[in-house]
């Protein structure tokens, strides 16, 4: 694999292709090895499914973005939904390399606030308009530097208060309590909670809902999975809990919250 120096003022991304990609009818085992030509960046529409980089495993989340570049080993285990735009900077097979290229991280979680961008690469890569090639390179160079500063955005909580939330972010289905977290952090209980009102302005069990409840809220978009079944993935109580909570936060029943979103 070569590397080459590419100074950030010097970008121009070549898109070879934009799809979106749904794994609903395969079946559920893992794919065939490939290693990527090009730098690929993909926005996950779904909570199931998981993606094996450089045998590293990761369960997909909705929001989750992943970075790879070329000479990357991937497969994946069906079934998820993404959005992939594959892309060089003149050569494929080849690393660039500056501090933006650097900076991305090869995976990571995010509430979902580029699923727009990508939709919108994708009707360029697809629209006839003479202009389009230029508007997606724009795009694409916008949402790598929006990717590099969500990043560093996020650097702003301390270590223990980072690798806490990072755990909530991929383990929220599960049970997870101050004790766990605490232990996860290596402060006391109370010290964490001090911590981490600090660096976020809300308690871990306020954070977490969120998180669960932002999840929630896409998996009654994009899926059809009753309600008991979304609460429970999800990581609350009891069904009946679920629905008062999301009634309490949103103002509108799960069902009709689903029902008013697949009207839009």
């Amino acid at each position: 694999m070569l590397y080459q120096d590419l100074p950030i003022d010097s970008m121009l991304p070549r898109i070879s292709l934009c799809r979106f990609f749904e794994t609903q009818n395969a079946p559920p085992r893992k794919t065939l090895d490939r290693i990527s030509e090009f730098y690929e960046v993909a926005f996950y529409l779904s909570d199931s499914g998981a993606i094996n980089i450089n045998d590293k495993e990761h369960s997909i989340h909705y929001g989750d973005i992943r970075f790879t570049k070329p000479g990357t080993y991937l497969n994946s285990i069906p079934h998820y939904k993404c959005f992939t735009i594959y892309f060089d900077f003149g050569q494929s097979n080849v690393i660039y390399q500056n501090q933006l290229l650097d900076g991305i991280p090869e995976y990571f979680h995010t509430s979902g606030e580029h699923e727009k961008i990508f939709e919108e690469l994708l009707q360029l890569f697809n629209s006839k308009d003479i202009v389009a090639p230029i508007k997606l390179n724009t795009l694409l160079l916008s949402l790598l530097s929006q990717l590099f500063e969500y990043i560093y955005s996020h650097k702003k909580y301390c270590a223990a208060v980072e690798t806490c939330i990072t755990y909530m972010e991929t383990h929220f289905s599960q049970n997870i309590t101050l004790d766990t977290l605490s232990k996860i952090s290596g402060y006391s209980g109370l010290h964490f909670l001090r911590l981490f009102k600090h660096d976020t302005g809300c308690t871990p069990h306020d954070f977490l809902t969120s998180i669960r409840m932002n999840s929630a809220k896409n998996m009654l978009i994009y899926t059809d999975k009753p309600l008991s079944e979304i609460a429970s993935e999800c990581g609350f109580s009891s069904d009946s809990h679920f629905k008062i909570l999301f009634k309490k936060t949103t103002g509108f029943t799960p069902g009709i919250y689903r029902k008013n979103a697949k009207m839009i």
